[in-house]
C-alpha cells in the first residue's frame, strides 16, 4: 500500500495520465515553436527582399533559379487574384480549423507536430502580409513556376509531412 492509500498498480493510470499529458504539452510546444520560427523567419526574408529587390526586378541566382520581388493578391498559383479580403477570412477559418485538427492528433504520430508547426507557421506567415500588404510577397521563381516564398516553402512541407503521418498511423492499425 502507498501512503495514498493505493497499491502500486492502483497508481499506475495516474503517473501514465501525468506522462501522456506532460508528452501532449512537449508535442503542442515543439508545433508552436517551429510555427514561430517559419513565421520570423518569413516575415524577416520578406523585408529583406522588398527593401532590396525592387518590385518585378530578376536577379539570377543559379540556373533556373531567380530572385524576383512580386505580390501576388490571390491563393497558389495566383488564383482568385484580387480577392485578398475573402481569401484573408477563409484563410483565418483554415487556420483555426488546422489547429483544432492538430491539437486533436499531435500524438498520433511524431511527424504531426513538425508538419502542422510548418503548416500553421507558413498560413500565418502569408497572412500577415495578406493583412498588412493587401498581397503576399513572393520571390522566389524556379523555371516555369509562379514565384512563391519561405511561407510557400513550409506550407507544401508541413503537408506532406502531415500527409505522410496518416500513412504510417494508418499502418500501425
Amino acid at each position: 500500500m502507498s501512503p495514498h492509500g493505493r497499491t502500486p498498480h492502483e497508481a499506475l493510470p495516474d503517473v501514465m495520465a501525468r506522462r501522456m499529458r506532460r508528452e501532449a504539452g512537449q508535442r503542442y510546444l515543439l508545433m508552436a515553436l517551429i510555427a514561430l520560427a517559419v513565421i520570423i523567419l518569413d516575415q524577416v526574408v520578406k523585408v529583406i527582399v522588398r527593401v532590396t529587390i525592387t518590385r518585378g526586378e530578376v536577379i539570377d541566382v543559379l540556373p533556373g533559379i531567380d530572385f524576383v520581388h512580386t505580390i501576388n493578391t490571390g491563393i497558389a498559383f495566383s488564383l482568385f487574384s484580387g480577392s485578398t479580403g475573402l481569401i484573408a477570412v477563409l484563410t483565418l477559418v483554415a487556420i483555426g480549423v488546422i489547429g483544432i485538427v492538430l491539437v486533436a492528433y499531435a500524438g498520433q504520430h511524431r511527424l504531426v507536430p513538425i508538419g502542422g508547426g510548418l503548416l500553421l507557421g507558413g498560413s500565418i506567415g502569408n497572412l500577415i502580409d495578406r493583412i498588412s500588404r493587401d498581397g503576399v510577397t513572393d520571390f522566389i521563381a524556379i523555371g516555369p513556376w509562379p514565384p512563391f516564398n519561405v511561407a510557400d516553402i513550409a506550407v507544401t512541407t508541413g503537408a506532406l509531412l502531415l500527409v505522410l503521418a496518416l500513412l504510417f498511423s494508418a499502418g500501425d492499425d
